[in-house]
């Protein structure tokens, strides 16, 4: 298995943040997170011994799932 690697830019705004920060920003569990970041649902990288995200990571990821729900929606209603 190859593993996927990924480039992250952190903006001013933001900042890396562990998985259980991640987890209190996206109301999910810290286990929920973990299984994110292998799945590459949720892009993660690796400081020392653990992962960590970021804010703006979380908070694309949030738009993302809004504006898919709102597809969804408008999809069942037409």
């Amino acid at each position: 298995m190859t593993a996927k690697k990924e480039i992250f830019e952190i903006d001013n705004q933001s900042r890396a943040i562990s998985a259980k920060e991640a987890a209190a920003i996206l109301g999910v569990s810290e286990s929920t997170v973990y299984r994110m970041f292998k799945s590459g649902e949720l892009p993660s990288f690796k400081i020392r011994n653990s992962r960590r995200t970021s804010t703006a990571v979380c908070e694309d990821y949030i738009r993302k799932q809004q504006a898919r729900e709102a597809t969804l929606c408008r999809i069942r209603n037409a």
